[in-house]
């Protein structure tokens, strides 16, 4: 199986990877400020790190720069078998119980992408490229 792209003939479309995760766009009130986030910031890194113990986070973090950048924005990516699921998991996250922002949860059908890490056995070292 070739990995090259014939750049004229038509895509393979059986080849997407088709995935279904759920896209959770966080959205904070108008009044929450960085020290507001910082003070639940260690409970909310405790609950992310549990869901990708749990298989459940597959990343997330918040957005730095953009419209839509402000304290307590940000994006998560969850595995979960319903919208409902997804929503119940992001209802949990300590920013949403301190009232500090909202969330939008979204179906997000990835087909196309790479991920690659680099990881050396001899140092126990890694690195994202």
């Amino acid at each position: 199986m070739s990995d090259t792209l014939d750049e004229e003939a038509p895509v393979d479309r059986s080849r997407l990877l088709a995935r279904d995760y759920w896209l959770i766009n966080w959205l904070p009130e108008r009044s929450t400020t960085a020290a507001d986030i910082e003070t639940h910031l260690e409970s909310h890194l405790r609950w992310a790190l549990g869901l990708e113990r749990s298989g459940e986070l597959v990343m997330s973090g918040p957005l730095v720069s953009g419209p839509r950048a402000a304290p307590g924005s940000g994006v998560t990516v969850l595995r979960a078998e319903s919208e409902e699921q997804a929503a119940q998991l992001a209802s949990a996250d300590p920013f949403v119980r301190a009232g500090l922002r909202t969330f939008e949860v979204n179906r997000w059908r990835i087909n196309e992408g790479s991920i690659r890490v680099e990881l050396s056995l001899g140092t126990g070292s890694y690195r994202w490229l």
